[in-house]
């Protein structure tokens, strides 16, 4: 605007001294420039000795430059999707962990364009939009629960979704509606092309990570209406911004405890959560005096200061809790007075509705916290429980999507990924580590002859006595059907080998009685060494197979090691 307004003066400063230079101005073009410069003088004369004149629309646009630069700033409705869009990408990648086979998109109402946007997807090849009328999408949303959706000549809405391939007619999509505020607001659609790869526990965990989804969009809206004041805002954008779903909960309260120091005066800032007994809670972070209580700490909630937010499931504010509760200690019997805290704002942090913990500021002064401290410090103890909630959902699914559903060992991916850690660790460490593969004899002629129920059942009982077998630190997965992995950490390969022959030994001993049924099964073992056989994961896996099928070869029930 600033250069625009320049070339004008320079324009209208040379066309004047071009008219007063020109002998001859009868001409009809010269009063056209007299007028030019007559209306340009004018307005120069307006904007300096009645600016306010033309201001207002300059001060529109600047008004709403600047709100455009203050929201900007802070950022909140971009922090706010940001975090939407984190979560979306954890769930999709959640639904690949479930199971590798599966593509993900996860689908959004779009009403300008009359359909459904696509918000994440875990392959480029799903439709980037879904029109309203889509067949697929229509049914999904209509029964409003998780449905199984078969390749056939009755669902003319595959081409949208997928674009134009060649059908097996095995395909198969998942499709779990997602809701909002008691609407349906969308739909994640999971597609593999054979309908074999799909169990009953695939489609429990992904309506939970559809769940998760429902609850992160509630938490981000109120998140969003909570936060009123810029600046302590801004901060606890920064929270956010240095977390994600899945960092740890120390991490977290040690953020808390830096938003403390700069917002809010005290001398003791104490972080509890409830143990799992309900009745104790345990000190997860002190900042300031340390002498009365500590980190690491449990405490009997019954009767104490900093169990009464959580027992009762609402804000403690006083300036002389020792009046208004005069039978209650502060943690432990008889401490109220070895301690002289006056002054309280302690606030619980809820998992849907019930309350799991406490932050607690404490003074040694009667100065009780103003309104905007605790109005401040309840938005800071809501936005830490909606955290609270995305990693206590996130771990509790996580957990059930590594895990077998039949046996509780890790599955089949989960073990390559902790098989390629425990490698990367050992070579960093130079230390060593022993495999063993361990696959059932003759386990068909058991699934025949006695059922799968009793198959099963076999399982899991051998799945226990290798898991009770083994340390701690050691990896067990169920690698295939009835094959197992072990993954005996920081141990030479000639220490694994009596730990082999007694799972092998502990199998071949044991009855497996059920329902008037008695079957005694056995097992064979091969093992490989890290990294005196190979160096690389599949070329261990590879040694320790084929040493397993040598042990089949010669009858089983016993243990080979890799050449």
């Amino acid at each position: 605007m600033d250069f625009r307004r320049q070339i004008t003066a320079v324009a209208l400063f040379f066309l004047i001294l071009y008219l007063f230079m020109m002998p001859n101005q009868d001409a009809l073009i010269f009063s056209i420039l007299k007028g030019i410069a007559i209306g340009g003088l004018a307005m120069v004369f307006i904007t300096y000795a009645f600016p306010s004149i033309l201001k207002f629309n300059s001060d529109e646009n600047n008004d709403e430059d600047k709100q455009k630069t203050a929201e900007s700033e802070f950022g909140l409705s971009s922090v706010v999707k940001s975090h939407y869009e984190r979560l979306l990408t954890q769930v999709v990648d959640l639904v690949s962990v479930v199971n590798p086979a599966y593509s993900t998109g996860v689908y959004m109402v779009d009403k300008e364009g009359q359909g459904y946007t696509r918000q994440n997807s875990s392959e480029n090849d799903l439709s980037s939009f879904i029109t309203e009328k889509n067949s697929i999408v229509s049914e999904i949303i209509h029964q409003n629960k998780p449905v199984i959706l078969k390749k056939n000549k009755h669902h003319e809405g595959w081409a949208e979704i997928l674009g134009e391939r060649s059908w097996r007619g095995s395909e198969t999509i998942l499709g779990f509606p997602i809701s909002f505020s008691g609407h349906i607001v969308g739909a994640m659609l999971v597609f593999t092309d054979h309908f074999s790869s799909i169990n009953d526990q695939d489609i429990h965990i992904i309506e939970k990570l559809g769940e998760i989804i429902t609850h992160g969009m509630t938490d981000l809206e109120q998140m969003e209406s909570l936060m009123v004041d810029n600046y302590f805002n801004s901060r606890v954008t920064n929270l956010f911004d240095q977390l994600e779903v899945k960092s740890d909960q120390s991490e977290l309260f040690e953020s808390i405890r830096g938003l403390c120091r700069a917002f809010f005066q005290y001398d003791k800032l104490t972080i509890t959560m409830v143990d799992s007994d309900q009745s104790t809670a345990k000190i997860k972070l002190v900042d300031g005096l340390h002498d009365d209580a500590d980190e690491g700490q449990s405490f009997n909630m019954i009767n104490t200061l900093h169990g009464l937010a959580v027992q009762e499931n609402r804000m403690i504010h006083s300036n002389t809790w020792f009046d208004e509760f005069p039978e209650m200690n502060r943690f432990n019997p008889n401490d109220r007075d070895t301690f002289n805290f006056m002054s309280v704002l302690s606030i619980p942090l809820r998992s849907n509705g019930e309350a799991v913990g406490a932050i607690s500021l404490e003074r040694l002064k009667s100065k009780k916290y103003t309104d905007t401290d605790a109005r401040l410090f309840e938005l800071l103890c809501g936005t830490v429980s909606s955290i609270l909630n995305w990693q206590q959902e996130y771990n509790r699914v996580h957990e059930s999507s590594i895990h077998d559903g039949l046996t509780g060992l890790l599955n089949h991916k989960a073990f390559l990924d902790r098989f390629e850690e425990e490698v990367s660790r050992a070579g960093r460490f130079n230390h060593m580590l022993g495999l063993v593969i361990l696959d059932l004899d003759k386990f068909k002629s058991i699934n025949d002859s006695y059922g799968h129920l009793y198959g099963d059942y076999v399982l899991e009982e051998v799945s226990s006595i290798i898991k009770e077998n083994v340390r701690a630190i050691d990896v067990v997965g169920r690698y295939g059907g009835e094959e197992f992995a072990v993954l005996l950490v920081n141990t030479d390969i000639q220490q694994c080998i009596p730990l082999a022959e007694r799972i092998v030994r502990k199998i071949s001993e044991k009855t497996f009685l059920k329902n008037g049924i008695a079957v005694n099964v056995t097992i064979s073992a091969g093992m490989a060494g890290f990294p005196i056989h190979a160096d690389q994961v599949r070329e261990l896996i590879s040694k320790a197979d084929k040493a397993m099928y040598e042990t089949k070869r010669i009858g089983g029930n016993s243990v080979t090691i890799s050449e």
